[in-house]
């Protein structure tokens, strides 16, 4: 067993390690669960939870965001790993590396079927589970960077076209992926400071303002809420929302017009 890897680097010497990646085990053997918790802050990462059902692990994945699952096939339940993974995969576009005792053809085509980031047979040691998460972070790092950059060709013409209103794209996981200028202008910031942020750390639940030690809020969309400037100053506006529909009707982001109320907060 494997207790400490060194930062991997590119060709420059470039640090390219995702040490501190969050991460969700979802294994409904609590024995196995906690070895891979274990193993995995040995490693460096941050386990943000431990769910032992389909269904539990959508809750967790809502609630704590986490940057890469660890996913058992055979979950107790109605709903399998295989199942609470496509849901993962439509909802949150999550990288998922699938975990089971099982290498049976059936069960292999199942799991091929959902395209995992990867695919582990248990037992299992410290190197490979670490192999498979630097190797599924790097892919869909790289996938995240193209994706943005290909709804933005499609949506580009749109938001060059609404002017007078504010627009920004935001993708399924809400990252700010592009703005018109209207909307920098409101937010008091450019495109590059303002792009690859989350919508969350801009706007805010109308009912409510936060404080320095509150979260960020969330928003009802549409409906009313309130926007923070890049100076820190608040103003009221209201918020329609649209689809960027995609491939096999998957959602692949959302555009939001956000439309100032007259006064600051």
């Amino acid at each position: 067993m494997y207790s400490h890897y060194p930062d991997a680097c590119d060709r420059r010497g470039n640090i390219i390690m995702t040490k501190g990646s969050r991460i969700l085990i979802v294994e409904d053997e609590m024995v196995i669960s906690l070895e891979i918790a274990a193993t995995l802050k040995r490693l460096g990462y941050a386990v943000v939870g431990q769910a032992i059902t389909g269904l539990d692990a959508l809750k967790l994945v809502e609630e704590h965001d986490p940057d890469l699952i660890l996913m058992d096939i055979r979950l107790k339940g109605e709903m399998d790993g295989i199942e609470a993974a496509c849901q993962v995969t439509d909802r949150f576009d999550l990288p998922v590396i699938f975990l089971t005792a099982h290498s049976d053809e059936a069960t292999l085509e199942r799991a091929i079927a959902v395209s995992p980031s990867g695919y582990l047979i248990k037992p299992f040691k410290d190197r490979e589970l670490y192999s498979s998460i630097e190797l599924a972070l790097h892919k869909h790092e790289i996938r995240r960077r193209i994706r943005p950059d290909r709804i933005v060709r499609e949506v580009q013409s749109d938001l060059t076209h609404l002017t007078g209103v504010c627009a920004v794209v935001i993708s399924p996981r809400g990252i700010i992926i592009r703005a018109n200028q209207e909307a920098c202008t409101l937010l008091g910031t450019n495109q590059e400071d303002l792009c690859a942020t989350r919508i969350t750390n801009w706007v805010y639940s109308g009912t409510s303002l936060p404080d320095d030690s509150s979260p960020a809020g969330v928003s009802i969309l549409p409906g009313s809420a309130a926007i923070r400037r890049w100076d820190g100053t608040f103003q009221h506006v209201s918020i329609q929302a649209g689809f960027l529909i995609g491939e096999e009707s998957r959602i692949q982001g959302y555009i939001l017009v956000i439309i100032p109320d007259t006064g600051s907060l």
